[in-house]
């Protein structure tokens, strides 16, 4: 069984700029990007980066959305 994963961040007190949406886009190409937002979902695998991380350098608020189908981790 697949577990489906939603995570979404936004930049609500400053946008990223063009370099910084550049880092976004190296970690995936499938996310929807913009200026203030990162949204990506996930069927099969996992976001491989730490939402903490991304949240303490370009993000100010983070919502994560799972099915809980997950067997063991």
């Amino acid at each position: 069984m697949s577990e489906y994963q939603y995570y979404e961040f936004l930049a609500v007190d400053q946008p990223l700029d063009a370099r910084q949406l550049k880092e976004m886009r190296a970690l995936s190409t499938r996310a929807r990007i913009t200026p203030t937002s990162f949204v990506n979902t996930y069927h099969w695998g996992d976001f491989k980066e730490d939402p903490r991380a991304l949240m303490a350098r370009y993000f100010d608020a983070f919502l994560y959305l799972a099915n809980g189908g997950r067997a063991g981790s």
